[in-house]
């Protein structure tokens, strides 16, 4: 069967039963077409091709669930809100950073407040290495890598329930942790989380 020739509804189809052909075939038909709107946006080089990469990466792991009427709406709709998560992304961590940078100012001259920081640091830490595996994961991946439910449960392939699950428990064993931190580390999670 030759790939170039089919339309990209039977692509579509033999992915969803796990044809790699047909993934290349997709891959090698959009890729630049994709790459060029990411360059476009973002001016960027290297975080087009990440973008792109990513975007590939993302349809073949979900070949076997994805519905998609338009492969070509579909990818440049994928591209259009990966672009949109990056800058978002990209705007809690300055948020972060500048706050961040604001506390250690704030801190440095205070050696008590400075050794609760560091304490704190060791705290989270162990708490985090206190959580079932998956838990912790999930955690990290909340509230430190600044993930939604839906990316993680995608990510990891579980329900979003579980992951609001893992997250629930994993604040509940947090908190018990990390008592008498309990204002400190409740500013450390609102502040990754908005």
């Amino acid at each position: 069967m030759k790939y170039t020739s089919l339309s990209d509804n039977l692509l579509v189809d033999l992915l969803k039963t796990n044809d790699g052909l047909a993934f290349k075939e997709i891959y090698a038909r959009y890729w630049m077409g994709i790459y060029k709107a990411a360059y476009i946006k973002t001016y960027h080089k290297e975080l087009a091709e990440e973008l792109t990469q990513n975007l590939f990466v993302d349809l073949w792991r979900r070949r076997e669930t994805i519905t998609i009427n338009s492969l070509d709406c579909y990818l440049y709709g994928s591209l259009k809100y990966s672009i949109i998560n990056h800058y978002k992304s990209q705007l809690v961590k300055e948020k972060y950073q500048d706050h961040m940078n604001g506390q250690k100012q704030s801190i440095s001259n205070n050696t008590d407040d400075l050794v609760l920081v560091n304490d704190l640091s060791k705290a989270l830490n162990q708490g985090i290495a206190l959580l079932p595996k998956k838990t912790g994961e999930i955690f990290k991946m909340s509230r430190i890598d600044n993930r939604s439910t839906k990316e993680i449960s995608q990510q990891l392939n579980i329900s979003e329930k579980a992951v609001e699950y893992h997250i629930t428990q994993s604040i509940k064993s947090m908190r018990f942790h990390l008592k008498e931190y309990l204002f400190l580390f409740l500013s450390f999670i609102f502040l990754h989380k908005f």
